[in-house]
Parts: structure tokens; C-alpha cells; sequence
């Protein structure tokens, strides 16, 4: 799949995942770009956009995408009204801690499953739609349990789930979109960096964090824009590709054995 003249949306574009992503997509060929977070996205940062998509339409929208109503107004409105249509789908939104677990299921859980429900009635051949590609950035702690950011795992092993029951065969046959995961170890963006403390009162977790955190050496995010142009020209449907450490490679889940 060539990404040029393609029109991109990423949620949770003005941190360093983002930025990092939405620079790979621009530099592929993208020519329609939007960046959705919580916040404004800054001089600096659109600057840094358009040096990597010179000619390319480059848009900032706000929205919390926990909101299903505000959800649902930008992307079957303002989006499809200013780029025509979304050819590809980035869900990099994502909270790590919360003293509210609802809060951080309402963003990395809830409101991603919103997005590509919605956007899937927009991208879909069966609706008129052109088909395309869904990525949601899910984590290795998706893959494995992180005994002190319970949550927060059990968020991303959702996200997985719900990912990789869409990305078959039929769905894709009727719709034409392709659904793939990319899942980061730890990365050196805001989201990662705000995290000092949690909010579960477990000494044990809490003793723990602290030993993992003051070591570590996350990874750039420039290797998660990488590895997601890379799945989106290469990747299969419904694949899993994790990027840790500076390296990219496909994951193997083991057969079914309950259907």
C-alpha cells in the first residue's frame, strides 16, 4: 500500500508519539493531515509538521476522545467536511494513571473502540466509503501483565482484543479496512514522563515502580512512527507489531483454542 495523496487522522497527535507519527506519515506521501489531542497543537510543533509535508494540508482539532458525542461530531463532520475522506486512522491517545480507573478506561479503552466504530462507518466500502487502515497504538504491556499499572494493562490487552476481532478476513471483505496493532514498550513521550507516582495504595507496587523507573532508558518515539508507516505498507490484517528497545518485529499469538 503506497500512503501518497492519502489522508491521515491521529488521536493524541501534539505529544512526542504523535508528532513522531503523524512526521512519518507526512514524509511518506501523506497530503491531508489532521492531529487531534486535548490540546493545541504549538507553533514549534506544526512547524516541525510542515518541514516534513511541505505541500501537504496540515490541521490541528481539539476534542477529548473519551467524549462519544464530541467524537462523533469531528470525525462525521469537521474531519470528513475538510479532508474528503480518512484513508488511514492512527488511535495513539492514551493516559497511563489515573486515581479515576474510569477515566483511563474511558480514553485508552473506551474512546478508541468509539473512534474506529465510527470511523469505520465513514471508511467502509460496504457505506460508500474507499476502505483503509485503522492503527490502534496499543502496548507490550498488552501483552504481558505490568503488576503495577494493573489498568493501564488491562486497557491495552482490551484494546488488543477488540483490535484483533475486527482485523478478519470477513469484516475486512465487507468493508475494506484493514485493522492493525502496534504495540511500544516504553517511550520517551509526555505521557510517560508525567508519570511520578500512582494512585494504588499497595506498598509492593508502589516499591516496585519506583525500581522500574529510575533505571529505564525509554526508546524515541521516533521508532513508533517508524513501525507504523511499516504496518501500514506492509502489515497484514489484523497483525501486531511491537517496537521495543529501537527494534520492530511482527508477534505471533499461539492458535485458538476455544472457537
Amino acid at each position: 500500500m503506497s500512503l501518497a495523496g492519502q489522508s491521515a487522522v491521529v488521536f493524541g497527535g501534539c505529544g512526542g508519539m504523535g508528532m513522531a507519527i503523524g512526521q512519518h506519515l507526512l514524509r511518506q506521501g501523506v497530503k491531508k493531515l489532521c492531529i487531534v489531542d486535548v490540546v493545541e497543537l504549538t507553533d514549534s510543533n506544526l512547524s516541525c509538521l510542515k518541514e516534513s509535508g511541505r505541500d501537504a494540508l496540515i490541521l490541528c482539532k481539539i476534542c477529548d476522545i473519551s467524549n462519544r458525542a464530541a467524537l462523533k461530531q469531528l470525525l462525521e463532520r469537521d474531519i470528513s467536511e475538510a479532508l474528503g475522506s480518512i484513508d488511514i486512522l492512527v488511535n495513539s491517545a492514551g493516559i497511563v494513571e489515573s486515581e479515576v480507573p474510569d477515566k483511563l478506561i474511558g480514553v485508552n479503552l473506551t474512546g478508541v473502540i468509539n473512534s474506529c466504530l465510527i470511523a469505520l462507518n465513514l471508511m467502509s466500502r460496504a457505506k460508500g466509503g474507499k476502505g483503509g487502515v485503522i492503527v490502534n497504538v496499543a502496548s507490550t504491556a498488552g501483552l504481558e501483565p505490568i503488576p503495577f499499572l494493573p489498568t493501564y494493562c488491562a486497557s491495552k490487552h482490551g484494546l488488543i482484543g477488540f483490535t484483533r476481532s475486527l482485523g478478519v478476513e470477513p469484516v475486512y471483505s465487507e468493508t475494506g479496512v484493514k485493522f492493525i496493532i502496534i504495540c511500544p514498550g516504553g517511550t520517551r513521550t509526555r505521557m510517560f514522563e508525567n508519570c511520578r507516582s500512582l494512585s494504588i495504595e499497595i506498598e509492593v507496587l508502589q516499591t516496585m515502580f519506583r525500581e522500574f523507573k529510575h533505571p529505564y532508558a525509554p526508546q524515541s518515539p521516533d521508532v513508533v512512527g517508524a513501525c507504523i508507516v511499516q504496518a501500514i505498507v506492509e502489515g497484514d490484517n489484523g497483525s501486531t507489531w511491537i517496537c521495543n528497545d529501537g527494534k520492530i518485529e511482527i508477534h505471533s499469538y499461539p492458535s485458538s483454542r476455544f472457537l
